[in-house]
């Protein structure tokens, strides 16, 4: 499932890499999805505190894991290390709009005209565009805009997607296994066309 809304609440949001893969790995030995919950939220299985801070994980965790077939659970939970960070970033784009928009719109568009770097103006020009299109975006504080564009960075750069080059961030195109492009089979062009670059 695809989240349509676009929320300022990715402030708290990070890559959350780790925890997606120890949650992965309860979420292969469990019977239920009520399971993984308890695990995670009650029996605080990723050892986070305080407990509201392990609420926020956790949750957004359960949700980016929710976003995932079966097939991309599994590549998750045992694919490379590559396919592992392809795969969550796979399940942030379903769960942030923002991240969706942004890959699709600033960051597939620099790769198709051969341009490798990206600087803050792509992130400003990004969410000047945003706040013209959407209301709920316009009333969002410069600070909320600044600690968005940061997570953001903070997650293409975890997930090996930009690396630093000076002061601009170098783009790096992902390639995808074939066990990839077979897990994104169905998805809509927007979650799987940037892992068919170069692969079709």
């Amino acid at each position: 499932m695809i989240n349509d809304k676009y929320s300022a609440g990715m402030v708290k949001k990070q890559t959350f890499f780790r925890e997606m893969l120890q949650a992965v790995s309860i979420k292969k030995t469990t019977a239920h999805v009520d399971d993984l919950k308890k695990a995670l939220l009650i029996d605080n299985y990723l050892n986070i505190n305080p407990a509201r801070r392990n609420q926020e994980i956790s949750s957004t965790v359960l949700a980016r894991l929710a976003s995932l077939s079966d097939d991309q659970i599994n590549l998750l939970a045992e694919g490379s290390l590559s396919e592992q960070k392809q795969m969550t970033m796979i399940s942030i784009m379903k769960s942030e709009r923002l991240v969706r928009e942004f890959i699709n719109e600033v960051y597939i568009d620099k790769l198709e005209k051969g341009l490798r770097t990206l600087e803050d103006l792509d992130f400003n020009l990004f969410f000047r565009r945003k706040a013209e299109e959407n209301d709920e975006v316009a009333k969002w504080q410069d600070i909320t805009i600044r600690k968005l564009k940061q997570v953001m960075k903070k997650i293409l750069r975890e997930l090996d997607f930009i690396t630093d080059q000076g002061k601009s961030l170098l783009i790096l195109e992902p390639l995808a296994s074939q066990e990839l492009l077979n897990a994104l089979r169905g998805e809509p062009m927007e979650i799987r066309g940037l892992f068919l670059r170069g692969n079709v």
